[in-house]
C-alpha cells in the first residue's frame, strides 16, 4: 500500500521566510509570509501522472526544455491539474487571495494599483524590464515571466506570466491573475480562459 507522507514545512517566524520540502517527490520550495499569507516564492513543478486516455497532457516545461526549471519558471498546467496537485496542507489560491496579497502591499506601500506587479516580478529574466527595481525583492514573491501554453503553442516566455485562481464563476468561466512586462499592474482576468490551457501555479497555505 503506498502511503503518502506529509510534505516538511521548514519555517522561520523571525525572517518570514522558509523551505516546504515534497516528500512525495523530493523538490523544495522557497516559501514566504507576505501579511498573513504565506506563500511558495517558486512556481510549482510537481509533475503529476497523465490519466489514460486523455485527449491533453495535463501538464508542460515551456518549449519542452527543463532549462526553465532550473531558472525557477516551474511547470504549466491545466485547470483541473492545477486544482489537485497542491500537498498536503497547501491550496490552489482563490481571487480572494490574491486580491489579499494584492491589497496588503498597496496598503503597506501606500501604492495604487498600477504598480503593485512591480513588487511581485522577480528582478531577472523579464525581456523589458518595466517596473523592475529593488521593491522587486521586498517581499520575495519573485514572479518569473513563465509565459503560457495555448491552442498547442508555447507563448510569451520572458514577457508575461499568469497564475491560476481557483474557479468560483458559472460553468464556462476560469479565472487567473496575469502579470506583464508592460506595466505594474497584477490583475485578474475571468473570460476566454480554457480548461486546457497551461498556466504557472502559485500555492498558499491553508491554515
Amino acid at each position: 500500500m503506498n502511503v503518502q507522507l506529509s510534505p516538511i514545512l521548514d519555517f522561520n517566524s523571525n525572517t518570514s521566510k522558509g523551505m516546504l520540502f515534497d516528500t512525495r517527490d523530493g523538490q523544495s520550495y522557497p516559501v514566504v509570509k507576505i501579511g498573513n499569507q504565506i506563500w511558495l516564492a517558486e512556481n510549482f513543478r510537481y509533475l503529476p501522472s497523465k490519466e489514460k486516455g486523455d485527449p491533453y497532457d495535463t501538464s508542460y516545461v515551456y518549449d519542452n526544455d527543463n532549462s526553465y526549471l532550473d531558472k525557477g519558471y516551474g511547470r504549466l498546467y491545466d485547470y483541473d491539474t492545477a486544482n489537485n496537485i497542491a500537498p498536503e496542507g497547501w491550496r490552489l489560491p482563490s481571487n480572494e487571495d490574491f486580491q489579499e496579497l494584492k491589497d496588503f502591499i498597496i496598503k503597506d506601500n501606500n501604492l495604487n494599483d498600477s504598480l503593485v506587479g512591480s513588487y511581485l516580478k522577480s528582478i531577472n529574466d523579464w525581456n523589458k524590464p518595466t517596473n523592475i527595481g529593488p521593491n522587486n525583492a521586498k517581499y520575495g514573491f519573485n514572479a518569473k515571466p513563465a509565459g503560457y501554453h495555448s491552442n498547442d503553442y508555447f507563448n510569451d516566455v520572458n514577457d508575461c506570466t499568469f497564475f491560476w485562481s481557483v474557479v468560483e464563476y458559472n460553468s464556462g468561466f476560469n479565472s487567473c491573475w496575469y502579470l506583464d512586462y508592460g506595466n505594474g499592474t497584477f490583475s485578474c482576468d475571468i473570460s476566454n480562459i480554457r480548461d486546457n490551457d497551461k498556466f504557472s501555479v502559485r500555492l498558499i497555505k491553508d491554515f
